[in-house]
């Protein structure tokens, strides 16, 4: 039996093995151009998500992008409260609250969470865990709602950390600027916030009520004057033309004959020969001027001499088959009822022009003119065509250029006539009309005077500050942001501050001897020397948990910012 025998293999000569060449300490550590690369991935885990938060439609998406992914309706309308916005200025005027305070802010809680759930698991498709969130904040958006949008984002989804922004800072930052003036044209209500050097001025911003729901009450009352609805016929018999009935005008009908029909005419419609009076026109419904039918009557005379033509929209029938019904919207309507944000809306607010005017008449006099050559229209309502060169009109028609001619024969005359200027309104900005310019203004005018008129990127209007959003995100300078360590840690050092607080007013109790509300004492209930005494510097009304969310209207001014 023979053995076969296998000989070791032998190692491979030294010669023949191939060597690498030391990489060295730099090449040992990964390339930042490949990390960044990793890092701005479509999926990669360090892209912020972006929330625009509006009272009635949120804008969401991803940093680093140029549109965002979603933009929805925040308002459930298949609810039974048939709310027209997620919240209200007016914490008791939330819609299905019937003015209790508690239910309001449980109805936002809940409307808020709804949305944020759906931001990330339905629209987003992300874990909320490891993603980092930037908030477009309004200026004037309520405390109360950024406290619940906190809660929910820390408490329900876990997030990491929040960073509250400014919607002007991110909306002149989409617009390459970091001076200017926003005029944001919301829902609610009609911003201005001037801005210097990405610093937004809020001791000089203003608001009005005059904005989009005042435009869209209006529109409904006036399609339900005016419109005419004709229903489908029944039996081969055509259905005359009747005004449509309320049920018919929803919020989803009137939305579309908004964004579909209407437009700004570059000019007002010539004055009208009747008196508007709205004093005394306040209605008792909840939609405003529904039933003031002399308003409604003067504003169709003053805009008849539209020449717009009549727009007709099919509406299904509501058994989902057979004919369709048709509204017909008249000319005039779709051309003049944006009129309501410029002078023919409430009597006692100031008009979208005439609030830009007094918001550069309370600047100081050396930032008025890089103000007025820098101003950002934005907003959903400023997506309607001819809006924002209507608003340019408009402050041209306010602020003349033409200086009062000299007289050297009538020095009387002359002297008279610059008394007469100076008591007009916006007296003090007539110098400054050469330098007006709205960046974003679609149709410029032509000459060295609004050279920098429509020099903004073609972002639309509504989508501005989300767009500045995902700049800052992409390049990490947004806000400083707010970690869920540090929020827990504030909430429990707030509560424990409140069982102080309480645990005091019981030790009080005890040692007075008197009977003490869970808030306090009233006044009634102070006897000789209370106040002075073992009560001073220790009595408060009542305890409230709060100071959790930055808020700039209680933030200090630091010494030379």
């Amino acid at each position: 039996m023979s053995q076969t025998t296998h000989a070791a293999p032998r190692p491979p000569s030294p010669s023949k093995t191939p060597k690498r060449a030391d990489p060295g300490p730099s090449r040992r550590l990964s390339s930042p151009a490949h990390a960044a690369a990793r890092r701005q991935s479509l999926y990669g885990h360090d892209d912020r998500i972006v929330i625009d938060p509006g009272s009635r439609v949120w804008k969401v998406g991803f940093s680093g992008e140029p549109d965002a992914r979603a933009c929805f309706f925040a308002p459930d309308f298949a609810d039974r409260t048939r709310a027209s916005e997620v919240w209200d200025l007016d914490l008791s005027a939330t819609a299905g609250a019937r003015g209790i305070v508690a239910e309001a802010r449980r109805l936002v809680q809940v409307r808020i969470q709804r949305r944020l759930r759906d931001t990330f698991h339905k629209h987003l498709l992300t874990d909320g865990k490891q993603r980092k969130v930037i908030v477009v904040e309004n200026t004037f958006l309520p405390t109360y709602v950024k406290e619940l949008i906190t809660a929910t984002l820390f408490d329900n989804l876990k997030c990491p950390s929040i960073s509250f922004t400014p919607s002007s800072i991110l909306a002149l930052a989409a617009s390459g600027r970091v001076t200017g003036l926003v005029v944001d044209v919301g829902w609610l209500e009609t911003t201005i916030t001037p801005v210097f050097c990405s610093r937004p001025l809020y001791t000089h911003a203003r608001s009005s009520p005059v904005a989009g729901r005042t435009l869209f009450s209006r529109l409904r009352a006036l399609l339900r004057r005016f419109g005419r609805y004709t229903a489908p016929p029944r039996g081969g018999t055509p259905s005359p033309a009747t005004p449509p009935p309320l049920a018919l005008l929803s919020d989803q009908l009137v939305e579309r004959v908004l964004t579909e029909a209407c437009f700004a005419e570059q000019t007002a419609p010539p004055p009208s020969s009747q008196t508007m009076d709205l004093e005394g026109s306040e209605p008792k419904l909840p939609i405003p001027d529904l039933e003031d039918d002399a308003l409604l009557d003067i504003l169709a005379a003053r805009y008849a001499s539209s020449q717009a033509e009549d727009w007709t929209l099919s509406i299904p029938s509501p058994r989902g088959t057979g004919a369709c019904g048709r509204l017909v919207v008249p000319g005039w309507l779709r051309q003049r009822v944006v009129e309501t944000l410029f002078g023919d809306g409430p009597d006692e607010e100031d008009s979208v022009p005439e609030l830009i005017l007094h918001t550069l008449e309370r600047l100081p006099v050396d930032l008025r003119p890089d103000m007025i050559s820098s101003i950002l229209v934005t907003g959903g309502i400023a997506a309607l065509p001819g809006f924002i060169s209507r608003v340019r009109n408009q402050l041209l028609c306010c602020i003349p250029a033409e200086g009062i001619p000299l007289n050297f024969t009538d020095t009387l005359a002359e002297v008279a006539s610059w008394r007469q200027r100076s008591k007009e309104p916006y007296a003090e900005l007539y110098g400054l009309s050469k330098r007006l310019a709205i960046i974003n203004d679609p149709a410029p005018l032509d000459g060295a005077a609004s050279a920098s008129g429509g020099t903004a990127p073609r972002w639309a209007p509504s989508l501005v500050a989300w767009v500045g959003g995902s700049l800052s995100g992409a390049l990490k300078t947004s806000a400083p942001e707010l970690v869920r360590e540090d929020y827990d840690a504030r909430v429990n050092e707030s509560v424990a501050r409140g069982e102080e607080y309480r645990a005091a007013l019981e030790r009080e109790r005890d040692e007075l001897g008197i009977a003490m509300a869970a808030v306090g004492l009233d006044i009634d209930e102070l006897g000789p020397g209370m106040a002075r005494g073992a009560l001073a510097g220790k009595r408060k009304r009542g305890w409230v948990v709060g100071g959790i969310v930055p808020d700039w209207t209680t933030a200090r001014v630091r010494a030379g910012v």
